[in-house]
């Protein structure tokens, strides 16, 4: 019976290695840049920086903001046949430099609507990257823990025809079971740990589509840029403030506008409307025709008070946004130097277990087995070193996830070029 049931469990368990990823196979299969793509075209966030830009560019059009045009209709009784009684049509005007000055301001806005939607997409890419590569990395660990599973199982199987055969005692049985049951758990987790990451990339990627990684192993990313040079005024978030600098230059010279004059001119036409005439007055129209009349007119500013200050506050503006960006630039080279730092790291624990310890892993499991079923070994010294080749293998892909994620930050840092 206890062999039927062992016999049971290694079918269970094969199945369960063999038909896992088939069932992983049943979502959406993308590559990291189908992933990306779709992001791009998917994200909420980066549709509403579309809609700004659009908005932005729309709003140009209000640089040339004329007044009102004004028309008006007298008649005056009392003034006979004077131009008092008359259609007019006035209008006023800035300083043609105003214009000119309005269009550049809001030119900047639109510019940094747009580097807005670059920082945008920067931050969508590596959030996309690093979330794929970190589920590649769950599935690097359900594929060792289910072929953990596998030895784990033959151990059990081993140790339950010792004890059926009166080879060893019930210690070495449980302690089987024990190890057995211990990474089933372990492969649960990682399971709903690799589903809790599928939700993440689907949130940013505004799909309901589970996505499963094209590649079938979790592979190294490739160190493309040359790391050392990088100048953080030409990333998308160095735009950003290079241009909110220019915003407040750009605002700088509309409000200085505001010390030149302005211009106004007025058109007048002769109108007599002759059934109405309640004092009865002798009022005739001018017999070589209408009364035709202009005004032109400039508005100066004399008290310059509130100017000044407004100007003053301007300026402050300017160097407020400068102070940001050094601030920003500098924080941009520290975080750099930084993740620099962990990339070295991350690459030297990377280099040793590609080198040696996933080598030392597999001859550890592989020698232990050997040894195990010969007899050269106790069960003790056999489960230490399964847990010891796991640990290896587990650690030799956390290396790889390290690695991958301190490129990815890298990567982003330089504008994701």
């Amino acid at each position: 019976m206890k062999t039927k049931i062992i016999i049971s469990t290694i079918v269970f368990i094969t199945m369960t290695v063999v038909l896992a990823p088939a069932l992983l196979g049943q979502n959406t299969t993308k590559s990291l840049e189908e992933c990306i793509q779709s992001a791009i075209d998917n994200n909420l966030t980066m549709k509403s920086g579309r809609i700004s830009i659009e908005r932005a560019k729309d709003l140009q059009g209000t640089a040339f903001n004329i007044d009102k045009t004004s028309f008006s209709l007298s008649q005056d009784p009392t003034s006979g046949g004077s131009p008092d009684n008359s259609i007019s049509l006035s209008q006023s005007f800035e300083f043609p430099t105003v214009y000119g000055s309005r269009r550049g301001l809001l030119k900047a806005e639109t510019n940094l609507e747009r580097s807005n939607l670059d920082v945008t997409r920067n931050e969508l890419v590596k959030e996309i990257s690093a979330t794929y590569y970190q589920l590649l990395y769950a599935k690097e660990n359900i594929k060792i823990l289910q072929e953990q599973d596998s030895i784990y199982g033959k151990f059990l199987f081993l140790a339950n025809a010792k004890l059926k055969s009166g080879e060893t005692g019930r210690l070495e049985q449980m302690n089987a079971e024990r190890l057995y049951n211990e990474n089933r758990i372990e492969l649960q987790k990682a399971e709903k740990n690799y589903q809790s990451i599928q939700l993440i990339l689907q949130r940013w990627m505004n799909t309901d589509e589970a996505v499963e990684p094209v590649e079938p192993t979790l592979t190294v990313l490739d160190a493309v840029y040359p790391f050392n040079d990088f100048n953080p005024e030409q990333t998308p978030l160095g735009e950003v403030y290079a241009n909110k600098k220019i915003i407040s230059e750009k605002n700088l010279s509309v409000i200085k506008q505001g010390y030149l004059p302005s211009f106004n001119f007025a058109l007048k036409n002769q109108f007599l409307i002759k059934g109405f005439n309640p004092y009865d007055l002798q009022r005739e129209r001018f017999d070589k025709g209408n009364f035709m009349g202009f005004e032109v007119g400039i508005s100066v500013p004399l008290f310059f008070g509130e100017q000044r200050a407004k100007t003053k506050a301007a300026k402050r503006e300017v160097e407020i946004a400068r102070v940001q960006q050094e601030e920003v630039m500098l924080t941009m080279r520290k975080n750099y130097q930084t993740y620099l730092n962990e990339y070295t790291k991350a690459k030297n624990a990377l280099d040793y277990y590609s080198l040696r310890g996933s080598k030392q892993a597999e001859d550890i499991t592989r020698i232990s087995q050997v040894s195990y079923e010969k007899g050269e070994i106790d069960y003790v010294e056999y489960i230490q070193n399964l847990k010891t080749a796991v640990e290896i293998h587990l650690l030799y892909a956390n290396a790889i996830n390290d690695y991958n994620q301190t490129i990815i930050m890298l990567n982003y840092l330089q504008g994701n070029k």
